[in-house]
């Protein structure tokens, strides 16, 4: 089944289509940042998104990024289970941030994230789907990984309603 979870002690590993749902949900916040908001600071901003949102630890998140919030997901310290911090979200983000920086280069840019996108994303897909735990690059950089529940696709507006309200 799609949608099963592993356990591991205490808590939930997640399976990769959800963290793949929660990138896609964030990639297109990042997008949406960069086109609404005038050039350089939408790109700029959203480029720092993309390092620093699975480090929020502010009000309803908790080592959450918004597309993780949504779908119930957290980041959290392999060691410590404790919810990630800005420096592990920059470590554990930094491949995915590096390419993302060059969305900020119209054309030229934009071919080098596709070059680079790409082929880095479908590495980070086969790192969770074969290795022990569901690490992907970034996770073994920052010593993070990402825990939480089984993703309902009918309860997913009910759900990001309520989480964003606590």
């Amino acid at each position: 089944m799609v949608f099963a979870l592993s356990f591991s002690s205490q808590t939930a590993k997640v399976v990769v289509l959800n963290r793949i749902i929660a990138k896609l949900i964030d990639l297109f916040l990042v997008i949406l940042v960069g086109v609404v908001i005038p050039r350089p600071f939408g790109p700029l901003t959203g480029f720092a998104y993309s390092l620093l949102a699975d480090g929020m630890n502010i009000g309803p998140f908790h080592g959450q990024s918004i597309g993780k919030r949504i779908l119930g997901l957290r980041v959290v310290q392999m060691n410590s289970q404790t919810p990630a911090t800005f420096q592990d979200s920059v470590l554990r983000n930094a491949p995915v941030g590096v390419a993302t920086f060059f969305a900020i280069i119209p054309v030229w840019g934009w071919l080098i994230l596709f070059l680079m996108g790409v082929p880095l994303m479908v590495i980070e897909i086969y790192l969770m789907m074969t290795k022990p735990g569901g690490h992907r690059l970034g996770d073994l950089m920052g010593n993070t990984e990402v825990l939480g529940s089984k993703f309902h696709p009918q309860r997913l507006l009910r759900n990001f309603l309520n989480r964003w309200n606590n």
